[in-house]
């Protein structure tokens, strides 16, 4: 069975059991690693085993990849922060680059198994990962609702860094900046590459010559922490259901509503209040949400803005998901005074079947709704001006008859090959 500490970044779940400060300004790596080829793996399993069994196998894939890559992490003193999607972005503190390149060239290592799966119908399938470093400072917050779920938050100059890294980045490949390719000694290069936006320049690491020594973590006995530090970390029906023992079938493809939502209006790196701010902000969002009964998935800091994702549908589920995804849609595009300082929000929605569940290794897990249409969620996001919400043709249908909807011109998104129709709410 699942195990709820999973839940929780390595660093902060050996501090609740050896006490330590978190200050919210740090310095150390951040790594970034995103896998691709799930949807098609998705896809194959589906149509050969059906939907549940499809989700099943899907799930026992996930979890391998996950094992052994987020082993990687943990074997050289990283911690894994967030899941956005299929991606995960872990924080080294106090390193200066060697820990974590070395273990983002371990994590490509652990992937070569998985460059050719073949699934149980006989279809070839290829899984690989590019991965990224930054480092610098950061600031580090812990925020949101105990009540609800508290997200780790990682943020500021480095990130936005890490993230301009990982566009460079091709499959298989480890790109660092340039703060980390001076803590290398001796790195094998592959190119060099530049942003086009801000003209910073990054490196693409082959190998490395001496790589760091493992620095793993002590091990925890989940029975010595208690269950009012763990909870909080967990949606609460996710907790429920891993205390009754049925964590192990939160895997599922269900229909359910993407939301995304972009803001901006607070400065991560020069503001003191920036934590209290996005805490205040998170919680406001999380009461808009629950009203409806939707889910905060993530929340995710990037060189795109700041940006959460909620679900409808998953874990609980309404015949009116659309609705409730559109009224959420609606109050959160106007804050309450307090909450000035958010400037207008971009929101993207979406609907379609996702894949549900509990995913990740052994030693750090998450609940995720993934899928092609929480794609597209985020892509309309990132399509809409300022104070917009644009909302896709697969979720139309159920919000004509209650909700004012006006037909746009088509629009290309990224992994479509013809224009979509949108609608603004």
């Amino acid at each position: 069975m699942d195990s709820p500490i999973a839940y929780i970044p390595m660093d902060r779940r050996q501090a609740l059991v050896r006490p330590r400060e978190f200050p919210d300004r740090t310095q150390g790596a951040a790594l970034f690693a995103d896998i691709s080829g799930f949807t098609p793996l998705t896809e194959a399993l589906v149509l050969e085993l059906g939907a549940q069994r499809g989700a099943e196998e899907l799930t026992r894939f996930l979890n391998l990849i996950y094992d052994a890559v987020i082993d990687e992490v943990h074997r050289f003193g990283g911690s894994v922060i967030a899941f956005a999607g299929d991606a995960i972005t872990c924080w080294f503190d106090g390193d200066n680059g060697y820990r974590a390149t070395t273990s983002a060239l371990a994590m490509q290592e652990a992937m070569r198994p998985f460059a050719a799966l073949t699934t149980p119908g006989g279809a070839s399938i290829s899984l690989t990962m590019k991965a990224a470093v930054a480092t610098g400072p950061a600031r580090r917050f812990l925020v949101g609702d105990p009540g609800g779920r508290v997200l780790d938050a990682l943020a500021g100059e480095t990130l936005v860094r890490l993230a301009a890294a990982e566009h460079q980045a091709g499959k298989g490949e480890v790109i660092v900046d340039t703060a980390t390719l001076a803590a290398l000694d001796h790195a094998e290069l592959g190119d060099r590459r530049r942003d086009p936006e801000k003209g910073e320049e990054f490196a693409v690491v082959t190998a490395l010559e001496a790589p760091a020594a493992p620095a793993p973590w002590p091990t925890l006995d989940p029975a010595s922490l208690a269950t009012a530090d763990v909870r909080p970390w967990l949606l609460p029906a996710v907790y429920e259901r891993l205390q009754s023992g049925l964590g192990n079938f939160l895997a599922e493809l269900r229909p359910t509503v993407a939301l995304f939502l972009r803001f901006d209006g607070i400065d991560y790196d020069a503001d003191d209040q920036a934590g209290a701010n996005l805490d205040g902000y998170m919680r406001w969002v999380q009461s808009i949400a629950a009203r409806y009964d939707g889910t905060l998935i993530d929340l995710n800091i990037g060189d795109k803005g700041s940006y959460l994702y909620i679900n409808f549908g998953a874990p609980q589920a309404h015949e009116n998901d659309a609705e409730r995804a559109a009224a959420t849609a609606l109050a959160l595009r106007t804050p309450p005074a307090q909450l000035a300082f958010i400037g207008d929000v971009q929101i993207g929605i979406s609907q379609g079947r996702m894949r549900a569940g509990a995913y990740g290794g052994a030693n750090h897990r998450t609940y995720g709704v993934l899928g092609d249409e929480v794609n597209m969620a985020a892509r309309l996001m990132m399509a809409a001006t300022p104070g917009q919400i644009l909302v896709s043709q697969s979720a139309y249908p159920p919000m004509a008859g209650r909700f004012v909807l006006d037909a746009l011109p088509p629009i290309r998104v990224k992994g479509k090959r013809q224009p979509v129709a949108i609608f603004a709410l």
